[in-house]
């Protein structure tokens, strides 16, 4: 009954979702804290979410009809997402941050620190992730209604409901 009320909210579902991978990020970097964020790494954990994503649309649209609610629920349900595992991941640069220094990505970031005017680089990194927040949460959001759109156009293909955007 619980999984039930939880798959029809969305913005509750992407905020366990974003609990999930705030949790396995966490536990990645705890277990291998100098692997770089490779393409296949990223595809690796990003492809299961966006799936996600994908296929709540696709069950929101099986259910209406309606596509613009594939293209909703794909945007709420990644902005819920990304708002808690955003703050996940500020807390895992917070507890590894000694070990992600040495990362080959990170690199950049220890360049933009050297040559910025904080004299402590927890809060520079703070700082950094913070003002990039509202861009990434976006970008996952738009990412979130385009996955809605994917899978909420198959979920219509699908569906025995008349055409209705």
């Amino acid at each position: 009954m619980l999984t039930l009320r939880l798959l029809d909210r969305p913005l509750l579902l992407g905020f366990f979702l974003g609990l999930v991978f705030g949790i396995v990020d966490l536990l990645f970097t705890w277990f291998q804290p100098l692997s770089d964020d490779s393409i296949p790494a990223l595809l690796r954990f990003y492809g299961p979410m966006f799936f996600l994503w994908a296929f709540m649309s696709f069950r929101s649209v099986r259910r209406s009809g309606r596509l613009w609610t594939g293209v909703t629920t794909g945007l709420v349900v990644a902005f819920g997402t990304f708002c808690i595992f955003y703050v996940f991941n500020l807390l895992r640069v917070n507890l590894f941050l000694a070990e992600l220094t040495g990362r080959a990505d990170w690199q950049n970031m220890m360049q933009r620190f050297r040559t910025s005017r904080f004299d402590s680089l927890r809060l520079f990194i703070n700082v950094d992730y913070l003002k990039g927040a509202p861009f990434k949460i976006g970008v996952a959001s738009i990412i979130g209604a385009v996955m809605g759109l994917i899978g909420g156009t198959i979920g219509r293909l699908k569906s025995d409901h008349p055409a209705t955007v």
